[in-house]
Order: structure tokens, then C-alpha cells, then sequence
């Protein structure tokens, strides 16, 4: 064992009986030189480091940098990025975590990045919030990289992604019951915790719940209800449920693609299968209202038209203006825009494209690629 481990395994000691949380989970990362990398890593299931990164920071600046990697982890940063920028992602988990780290009383190196403007916020939606061309600044030090957490093949048995993130959830939950069951639970931290680990739904099923709850049962005299006809009465049966109208704007704004369109449209075919009679009013609406058109479930293709500005307003005029009446509406868009009208009588969905930091005054909001 060389000097360099010998620091990382004291500063890890010292957390266990201060910072249990972090100490169990860091107990569970296997520790790793890896000149390769410039200060250090985790990928759920090493803690990567570069002994001369390491061997410059004070014992307290090691524990700083351990609880860094640990909150990676307890993010399931390691199971996130999907197809985003590695070092754009890099940067926007270490920004959703240092400060976090910083509250629970750990120094952190010279030069890891902090700003209160992304305080609260998840990585994706900082991601999102950065540059598409972004650089790290020259002084910057990105503390602990996280990478992709990708099965050992020299390994038999190494658990797939899935079962790599329910491993960890487990081990968070218990990590977290054994600070809390000696008061060394931050209560800021332990809501974060549980934010992570509660169940979702995914959008599809919140989609299909919203629909579902917007659609009229109609009962219709046309079919009598045969249950009654025996004993002289005669009264109306249940109707197959029907949505009515339903309108959907289509934010054209030039940030939504076609790919994402697709997904939507399919979606939302496969869900109004089960109300056959419903019209489909399709709204398409930059900064005002590029096309219109009627849509039905056999032919529900969504092409964008428009390209301009963001503006939240026009579809629901055009809506108030051609009197539609319709049972909700569901508006799809990345939510990049503040200009909303009065809420409107009937119910509305927002359909985000991405973990944008979006806050409508009335309203549903899901995201197309949550989070699991």
C-alpha cells in the first residue's frame, strides 16, 4: 500500500463516524490509481483517482473529494447522461453537487466549480441551462469526473445497468436510514435522497392517466340497457367514452425535432385508441400561429411549421377564438418561454422535451425523457 491509498483509506476512516452516509457508500467503491485521468472519478463502481491530484490536497480536501464522488452515486449520475456531451455533463453534475457537498461542511479543491444560479437544480436541467458550445474556464477543476457505469465483460456476472441502479438504491436507502438513526442526516440532503429514490411514473403513463381523466362517458338512448329490459325499463346504456376534441400545440420554435415528434405522435395514437370518435385539433405555434390542422387516430403525423420565436399565447387564442371548447389540451413544447396566457377553463398538459426549468401558472407538466 502506498502512501497515496494510505491517505485516501484515513480520510475515508474519518467519515464513518461523522458522515456515515457518505462513509457507507464510499466503503462499497473500490479504489483505483488511474493516471489517466487528471483529479478523480467513480462509475459506480471504482473510485478512480490520480496520485499526484491527491497527493497535493489536505486530508479535509479528500474527504471533500470522496463525498464528491459518493453524491454522484446518490444521484445515479453514473446511469443519466443518455446521449449528452460528456464534458457538458461532467460539468453540469459537478455543479448540481459541490454545492450540496459545501453545506455539508467538506472542503473542496482549489478551482471546483460553484454557482448559486444552479442551486436546487437537477444536472439535466443545468445541462440545458449551459452553452451548447460550452469550455470549461482555464481555472476551473471538474473535482471528480463521472463516467457511464458499463458492465465488466472480464467479469462474469457483473450486473447489467438496471440492476447496477436498483443495487445502488438499495444501498443508498440503507446508508441513509443509518445516518438518520444517529442524527447525522442532513434534512436538506434527506429530502434530496428521496427525490431521487421515489417512484415515477413514466410520461406514458402519465399522458394515458391525464387522457383518461378528461374523457366524457356518454350514455346513449339509441342502445337500451339490456340489464333493465326485463323489467319493463327502459334506460340509456353506457356509450363508448369519447374525448370529443382534444387540441394539441405544437411549440415550433425551432428547438423541437422531428425524432421527438414522432415519439409523441406515437404515443399519443397508441393512448386514443381506446376513444375513436376523438377529433384532434393540431395547433402549430412559434411566436404565433404557424398552421392548423384536424388530425384523427389513423393519420396522427405531426410536421412542424413555423420556425420564429416562443410565445405561449397565440394557441390558446386561437383556440378562445374559434370557440373549440376542447375537453383538455396538451402542449408540447421545451419550455423555453414565460409569456402565458390567463388560465383557460379546460385542463392543460405541458409535454416537455427536456428537464428545462419550467414552472407554468396552471396546469400538468411531464417530461418525455424522465428520469427512471
Amino acid at each position: 500500500m502506498n502512501k497515496i491509498e494510505k491517505k485516501l483509506i484515513k480520510a475515508r476512516a474519518g467519515l464513518v463516524l461523522s458522515s456515515p452516509f457518505f462513509a457507507s457508500l464510499a466503503l462499497q467503491l473500490q479504489l483505483k490509481e488511474d493516471k489517466s485521468c487528471s483529479t478523480a472519478y467513480t462509475d459506480s463502481v471504482i473510485l478512480g483517482y490520480n496520485p499526484e491530484f491527491i497527493d497535493k490536497l489536505s486530508n479535509g480536501e479528500i474527504k471533500g473529494v470522496i463525498c464528491h464522488e459518493v453524491m454522484h452515486i446518490a444521484m445515479l449520475h453514473p446511469f443519466r447522461r443518455q446521449d449528452r456531451e460528456q464534458l457538458k455533463w461532467n460539468v453540469a453534475c459537478d455543479l448540481a453537487i459541490n454545492q450540496i457537498v459545501k453545506e455539508a461542511d467538506f472542503s473542496l479543491p482549489e478551482g471546483a466549480l460553484l454557482d448559486v444560479n444552479y442551486q436546487n437544480l437537477e444536472a439535466e436541467v443545468i445541462y440545458s441551462m449551459l452553452p451548447h458550445d460550452y469550455q470549461l474556464p482555464q481555472a476551473a477543476t471538474l473535482v471528480g469526473n463521472v463516467r457511464d457505469y458499463k458492465p465488466d465483460r472480464n467479469a462474469p456476472g457483473a450486473p447489467l445497468p438496471q440492476q447496477q441502479k436498483q443495487n445502488w438504491k438499495l444501498a443508498i436507502t440503507q446508508a441513509a436510514a443509518i445516518a438518520k438513526a444517529q442524527g447525522k442526516l442532513p434534512g436538506g440532503l434527506e429530502r434530496l435522497i428521496e427525490k431521487v429514490l421515489q417512484p415515477q411514473l413514466s410520461w406514458q403513463e402519465i399522458l394515458a392517466r391525464f387522457i383518461t381523466e378528461n374523457a366524457k362517458n356518454d350514455y346513449t338512448w339509441t342502445k337500451p340497457n339490456k340489464r333493465y329490459l326485463y323489467s319493463g325499463l327502459y334506460l340509456p346504456d353506457l356509450h363508448t367514452p369519447t374525448l370529443g376534441t382534444l387540441a394539441v400545440i405544437i411549440d415550433t420554435s425551432g428547438s423541437i425535432y422531428q425524432k421527438e415528434l414522432d415519439r409523441f405522435a406515437a404515443e399519443l395514437q397508441a393512448i386514443l385508441t381506446s376513444y375513436p370518435q376523438t377529433k384532434i385539433k393540431v395547433i402549430y405555434v412559434d411566436s404565433k400561429v404557424a398552421g392548423v390542422e384536424d388530425l384523427d387516430i389513423y393519420d396522427l403525423q405531426l410536421h412542424a411549421k413555423g420556425g420564429g420565436g416562443t410565445d405561449f399565447r397565440p394557441g390558446f387564442e386561437y383556440i378562445e377564438k374559434q370557440q373549440l371548447e376542447p375537453a383538455c389540451v396538451i402542449y408540447f413544447t421545451d419550455g423555453w418561454c414565460n409569456t402565458f396566457p390567463a388560465q383557460p377553463d379546460y385542463p392543460t398538459l405541458w409535454v416537455l422535451t427536456d428537464k428545462a426549468s419550467f414552472q407554468p401558472p396552471f396546469g400538468e407538466r411531464i417530461y418525455l425523457q424522465q428520469r427512471e
